[in-house]
């Protein structure tokens, strides 16, 4: 699934998210993060106006193209909101 959102990581961006998950999500930007660094995420889900916000761990990096993230402590209730939204796609 690919699809752009607004994203906030240190800064205000449109990015493409690919395979989106209850568990992260691929963020393609040209931004270079290290692995195991640290990120704190604010994203809608389309059609959702409340945002989510979670801690990210980056998982790996593909240089000039993006990063993954692993969700760390994502509430219960925005874990519902990413299953749904990822069942409608």
């Amino acid at each position: 699934m690919k699809i752009l959102q607004d994203i906030y990581f240190g800064h205000r961006g449109q990015r493409r998210v690919d395979d989106l998950s209850e568990e992260g999500m691929f963020i393609a930007t040209p931004a270079s993060y290290l692995p195991g660094s640290d990120l704190d995420l604010k994203f809608r889900l389309f059609g959702d106006d409340l945002p989510v916000e979670v801690q990210a761990e980056v998982r790996y990096v593909q240089k000039g193209i993006g990063m993954g993230v692993r969700f760390l402590g994502l509430k219960q209730k925005d874990r519902k909101r990413i299953r749904e939204f990822v069942k409608r796609f």
